[in-house]
């Protein structure tokens, strides 16, 4: 299903499956279509991007381990690499979605998450941290909410 073709917002978007199908993609392919996902989603509306993000992050809490770290490393380095107004687009629907919910850091997937940031490469680390930053900052409140982020998490950032 193309991101474009999404059903309207009373359907859930079936991203378990996605997320399965993706980590069993070889990784060329798996980052190619992640990119173009990414970019359909930074084109649609700010209401569509949070319940997609929300749906992804639902998806995320009940996969392995194994389909986690495959899916997640593909996904930083796809973000690290797009244009910084998209970066903030996709940096901005997660931080709603923290701003509403912070115990998402306590999920399965933030773990994971934190481990294969750390193993970017330093410019991937730079580009995804700044505008993390950035998007963080432009929010309401934003400065209080770096500082609700767990110690490791800030620590990772080097905030």
């Amino acid at each position: 299903m193309k991101l474009s073709d999404m059903p309207d917002e009373s359907q859930k978007y079936p991203t378990g499956d996605i997320i399965r199908i993706l980590s069993n993609l070889p990784d060329f392919l798996r980052e190619s279509m992640m990119r173009s996902r990414l970019q359909e989603l930074c084109a649609k509306d700010s209401k569509t991007q949070d319940e997609f993000i929300d749906s992804i992050l639902d998806g995320l809490s009940s996969a392995d381990k194994e389909t986690l770290t495959k899916v997640i490393r593909t996904w930083l380095v796809v973000v690290s690499k797009l244009g910084s107004s998209d970066v903030s687009t996709i940096f901005s629907s997660f931080i709603s979605r923290y701003k509403n919910d912070s115990s998402m850091y306590e999920s399965n997937y933030s773990a994971v998450l934190l481990d294969e940031y750390q193993s970017l490469r330093d410019d991937q680390r730079g580009v995804l941290r700044d505008h993390l930053v950035e998007a963080a900052l432009n929010q309401y409140r934003g400065r209080q909410i770096m500082l609700t982020l767990p110690e490791k998490v800030r620590s990772a950032l080097d905030l």
